[in-house]
């Protein structure tokens, strides 16, 4: 800012914004520094209002800012909860890849019994009716294994009889209800 003229002078140095702001009033032959807010709140006393001041007061503005305002905060608001749905997503996939993971070591477990020597032997013997030293098998044929199946299921759960009533309650429902 300088203002050239032959009794005053005006001479302004701006560094880091308005706050720093050290002006060098000259006045008939005086030197005077002041801050640059009281500069400009001098400075502000004889102008006319800016065009931007008019348009903070007009009511138009002040709706369209506050219809601004509200869609702002609804955007917010929803990448807030589209946010935390992505977040329960990635949690409930990281559990899955979890129980993938342990189911896949229990496979691995279970691949590396089959292949030891006693699954095989246990194998052999249950599936082909192979025998080991000084045993006996026995085969048993299936018609035979289920007629067996059937006795026992007969003899530990017995089919449930029905209890007759008495021939002297029989006789009064006779003769009570008729033929």
């Amino acid at each position: 800012m300088k203002e050239v003229g032959n009794s005053n002078c005006i001479w302004g140095s701006e560094s880091a914004g308005l706050s720093v702001l050290m002006l060098l009033v000259c006045d008939m032959g005086k030197i005077i520094y002041r801050k640059g807010k009281e500069f400009i709140q001098e400075a502000r006393r004889g102008e006319k209002p800016k065009p931007i001041e008019n348009l903070s007061n007009n009511l138009f503005v002040k709706i369209g800012m506050v219809a601004l305002s509200a869609f702002l905060l609804y955007n917010v608001y929803r990448s807030a909860v589209i946010t935390q749905e992505k977040t329960e997503i990635s949690e409930k996939a990281k559990e899955q890849v979890n129980e993938l993971r342990v189911k896949n070591l229990e496979l691995e477990l279970i691949l590396e019994s089959m292949q030891s020597k006693e699954f095989l032997e246990v194998q052999a013997r249950d599936r082909l009716n192979f025998s080991g030293k000084n045993e006996y098998v026995f085969v048993i044929p299936e018609g035979l294994l289920e007629e067996g199946k059937e006795s026992v299921d007969m003899f530990l759960n017995p089919p449930k009889q029905e209890v007759e009533d008495p021939t002297y309650v029989v006789w009064f429902e006779f003769l009570k209800n008729g033929i």
